[in-house]
This record gives structure tokens, sequence and C-alpha cells, in this order.
């Protein structure tokens, strides 16, 4: 029968897609689940949907709580979790009913910590595969890089079966938008090797009404993330800082650009504020500057001496 994996499956408002998810999880190949499904004060019908499929299937536990977000759903399914492995599955999402057997084989077979599959992208009107890449194993410094170059390892938490072991205490930050962000750069840095499955088991919903369809105020947490992220990789992975720094500082400039663009966003220029303090904080040597292109050194000049001015220019000329 094999090990389990404990499926988590964090649900709020999504009464249209919710059948489809849970029925491509209780049809996997693989059958040795733990399936928890977390209503997070969902106001429609999402939870009696999952009461209806925990009556069916013995595999499925139910929790209902107070609605606290996608990191606290989260959260409370891994604070009951029983499996030897672990995997997310976003309730909007749905998945190939080899995943689980496939990934759970190139765990075992390989002897690795982590494996990761390709992603297809499903919009209205087409699919797009996410990579064109052979299988293939990664050590830890290979994972950071794919990581931080937004390769085949991603900061998302739900294409991935993880070794329970990994993750033990560590939980995703309540309250940020971009919670991923903070958590999965910590569990890359604890495995040894992983696999990357090159087969799209996920299929990545695109609609316009999810958390990360239009730009706002909240996804200043994701820069918060890079920030901590980018103090990681100082320590740990000097080699990889410098790409890094520049990668951070575009993210600051992009920023504030969206901010100039939606006035009503930040009425109380609190949050260019905070991207001009983190700018502050990032310095560029002679050294490295010779190694950028002369667009990024004048990017990385203007937004030193002004932020602002920096990113109205870069708005006008339309960059």
């Amino acid at each position: 029968m094999g090990d389990k994996i404990s499926v988590i499956v964090p649900i709020y408002k999504v009464e249209d897609y919710l059948h489809r998810c849970v029925d491509s999880i209780i049809n996997q190949t693989y059958t040795n689940l733990e399936i928890i499904l977390v209503d997070d004060g969902s106001p429609d019908n999402c939870p009696m949907i999952c009461d209806e499929y925990a009556e069916k299937d013995s595999r499925i536990r139910v929790v209902h709580k107070k609605n606290g977000g996608l990191s606290d759903a989260r959260n409370a399914g891994l604070d009951i979790a029983t499996g030897e492995y672990i995997m997310f599955i976003d309730s909007d999402d749905f998945v190939d009913t080899e995943m689980m057997g496939s990934m759970m084989r190139n765990m075992i077979d390989d002897n690795v910590d982590m494996v990761v599959c390709n992603i297809k992208y499903v919009y209205e009107d087409r699919e797009v595969v996410k990579y064109n890449q052979s299988d293939r194993i990664l050590d830890r410094y290979e994972a950071m890089e794919e990581y931080l170059k937004d390769g085949v390892v991603q900061a998302v938490a739900w294409n991935k079966l993880y070794k329970k072991s990994l993750i033990n205490n560590m939980r995703y930050k309540v309250g940020k938008t971009n919670e991923d962000e903070f958590f999965t750069y910590k569990i890359v840095d604890k495995t040894e090797k992983i696999y990357y499955n090159s087969r799209p088991f996920y299929n990545y919903i695109q609609r316009d009404s999810s958390i990360m369809g239009k730009y706002s105020i909240k996804r200043l947490d994701g820069v918060e993330a890079s920030y901590e992220r980018l103090n990681f990789i100082k320590k740990k992975y000097p080699t990889l800082y410098e790409k890094e720094k520049k990668t951070f500082v575009n993210l600051c400039i992009y920023s504030y650009q969206m901010i100039l663009r939606e006035p009503n966003l930040d009425k109380d220029k609190q949050g260019r504020k905070t991207l001009n303090n983190y700018r502050k904080k990032i310095k560029f040597n002679k050294t490295e500057l010779k190694n950028y292109s002369y667009k990024d050194k004048l990017k990385i000049y203007l937004s030193k001496i002004s932020l602002d001015a920096c990113c109205k220019t870069l708005n006008i000329l339309g960059n």
C-alpha cells in the first residue's frame, strides 16, 4: 500500500470548483491518502460539500474553522496531518489521477526529500505547460538556484510532495498574501535532493477573481518575504547573493511603479516609504556593477538617488 500522504486542501468560496478538485484527489491511483479538507469559514455551500465527501470516503477528514486566510487553513491541516508525506492542493485547482503515484515512486526509488512536478496553466480557451525540461535530480544548491530564478522549483506550495520531516513544526505566516514566499525556500534549504518530474500533473486554474489576480498593497508582503530571503541567501548561499540582490531591487522598482499607477492604493504613502527603506539597505560595489547591462546599471543608480523619480521616469517611458 505504501506510506501515507496527507493531502491538505484549504477551502474558501470555491463551490463551483470544489467537486472537481476533491474528485481528482479521491480518484488517485495511489490510494493510501489522508485527505484533509479545511473549511476556512467559507460562507457558501463548501462546508456542506466537505461533509458530504467525508460521509462517502473514510480517508477524508474535515476541519471547520473560523476564517483566517490561506496560511491559517494550511497550518490547521498541518496540525492534524498524520501521513509520512505532505501535499498541498488549492481547492480551485485539480490534479491528474497519476500524480501522487508517480511522485511517490520518484520519492522512494530515488531517495529524495521532495518531488516537484510540472504545471499546466489552464485558461478558459487554452492550456499552457509551464516547463519544457526532462526529469532530473537537483542537489540543494541547484534547487535553490532554480527557486531564485523561478525555475522548475518554485515558491508555490502546491505542486510538491514533501517528506513531513522537512516541515516538522514549521508553519505558514498568518495574514500574509504571499505566504509561500516566506516558507518554501526554507524547506528547499533543508533538502539534500529534489526530484523534478516533468509531467504536468498539476492543473493550475487561471481566473480573474483569484488572490493574485490584481495588484494590491498587500503584495508588499511579497517584497517583505523577498527581503527576508535575500538576507538568508547572503548568509547561506553567498555565490547566489549578487544576482538575488539585483532581483530584489528590480522587485522594489516594479512594486513602486505599480503603486504610482494606482494612486488610491497607497494614499498614506506608507507603501512607498517601505519600498524606499528597502532600497536604501541594498548596496552594490563597482565589481558587481561591471557585470550588469547598461539598463540595469542605470536603474540601480537612479533608484539609489531617488526611487520615486526613477519609477516615475520608467512609467512615462512605458518600461
